[in-house]
């Protein structure tokens, strides 16, 4: 009778801990899908508009902020001749105007584990890089 009580109580907890998990799962998988649609929105408006204006900026931080904590980096390869040079961080490109085939890289990296990674143990960071090519 013992035996058979136990059992019922774990796979009682079982069955919770593998809802839990799918649960995690789904929410892990749709925060990474909108993390990647703010960052692929912010790349369309760069290479249409042809700059990096504080809207955007304010668009990305205040977004992703909702998320979570979210390090992001921007990066400016602008082609002068044969050569290409780099700009790095968002105090150097914004407001800066940019002219045909200069790319812009967005990554946004997550700082903190999600629900998910936290349960199953994953190193599964919530992670997006994008690139804008100014056309």
């Amino acid at each position: 009778m013992t035996g058979k009580f136990v059992a019922y109580i774990l796979s009682i907890g079982a069955f919770f801990y593998i809802v839990l998990i799918c649960l995690s799962f789904f929410i892990y998988m749709a925060t990474s899908e909108r993390v990647n649609d703010i960052c692929y929105d912010a790349a369309e408006t760069i290479s249409t508009r042809g700059y990096l204006s504080k809207d955007v900026l304010s668009y990305i931080k205040g977004n992703l902020s909702c998320y979570g904590e979210y390090q992001i980096n921007f990066t400016l390869e602008k082609r002068i001749g044969e050569r290409a040079v780099y700009y790095h961080g968002e105090e150097q490109i914004a407001e800066k105007v940019l002219s045909k085939g200069d790319r812009v890289i967005i990554s946004a990296t997550g700082e903190n584990p999600t629900l998910f990674e936290k349960i199953t143990g994953a190193d599964m960071n919530i992670a997006t890089v994008k690139v804008a090519i100014v056309n």
